[in-house]
């Protein structure tokens, strides 16, 4: 599992604080939740789950790489609904 950078963790934090009128937490707090998400995201179950999901509406259509950009562009138009972008 990749662990994130400080500069990473920056940013992230940044992006989160930005979203929010308050912040209850501490840096350490955050960035341990931060790398949780990160963890679990790498697993690969994680992307096995992500990909039979995409499989079992589509069988055989998408391979591997176009299911994880699939998972990326969902991310990022998740993240603009939240107001992250």
């Amino acid at each position: 599992m990749a662990v994130l950078t400080d500069l990473e963790k920056q940013e992230l934090r940044s992006a989160l604080n930005r979203n929010l009128d308050t912040q209850t937490w501490t840096r350490a707090q955050v960035d341990a939740a931060l790398q949780a998400v990160e963890d679990r995201m790498r697993l690969a179950s994680t992307s096995t789950a992500i990909g039979g999901d995409i499989e079992t509406v589509a069988p055989g259509v998408f391979n591997a790489a176009q299911k994880q950009l699939l998972f990326g562009v969902w991310c990022v138009s998740a993240a603009r609904r939240l107001g992250v972008l």
